[in-house]
């Protein structure tokens, strides 16, 4: 069974710090459960969000702010596009082949061709004479921001970020629906009683 944790914040309020706080608070509400992912959009790309989620060993599925391309930390000599994807040397993004355990704590591209996910490549001779295919390995600690464990771009982090749109549907019908948007009362206290108390505990706060 999901569970839903709601917070009531001033607008003036920047969506990281919210996050963050919540976070936090969620943490000591359910202590037991283990978090396994943390889905935001484009508001927590900062460093410290991601340095924090990966101190409490929890996924970062987090947009990229557009304004703030290209600062990264990383050995210059390894080629990535935008979402952190080695670059092979044929041009091609590589396929993303799994996260090596917490002991080793790298992620793992392989060859296009190789991997059968492109029918030619010009650079086949020079990239590696092995049929397994040229191997690169990124660590995410060079840059928590741009190598996540869940990559960038790949169909689990899409999938992921596409769940998003559950909880949007969710604060459209308690700020329209439960009428907190247009409420005329003062107060967060006075706002949850007066908004929630027609409707059932366990329909607001917890998921299908």
């Amino acid at each position: 069974m999901g569970k839903i944790y709601l917070r009531l914040v001033d607008a003036k309020r920047n969506d990281s710090v919210t996050a963050v706080v919540a976070l936090n608070e969620f943490k000591k509400l359910y202590h037991n459960l283990k978090m396994n992912t943390f889905i935001h959009d484009a508001e927590c790309d900062n460093y410290a969000t991601y340095k924090l989620l990966d101190k409490w060993n929890i996924n970062a599925v987090i947009g990229l702010n557009s304004t703030n391309k290209g600062n990264y930390t990383y050995p210059k000599s390894l080629p990535v596009n935008e979402n952190g994807v080695p670059i092979c040397p044929g041009g091609n993004p590589m396929v993303y082949w799994g996260f090596c355990g917490a002991d080793r704590c790298r992620i793992k591209y392989r060859c296009p061709l190789a991997c059968e996910k492109i029918q030619s490549c010009e650079n086949k001779c020079n990239c590696s004479k092995s049929a397994y295919g040229r191997t690169i390995y990124v660590k995410p600690k060079w840059n928590l921001r741009l190598f996540t464990k869940i990559p960038r771009g790949s169909d689990s982090w899409i999938k992921k970020m596409n769940s998003r749109t559950s909880i949007e549907r969710l604060n459209n019908r308690i700020l329209n629906h439960y009428g907190i948007e247009n409420s005329k009362v003062r107060g967060k206290k006075r706002i949850f009683y007066l908004s929630f108390r027609g409707y059932s505990r366990e329909a607001i706060f917890r998921l299908p």
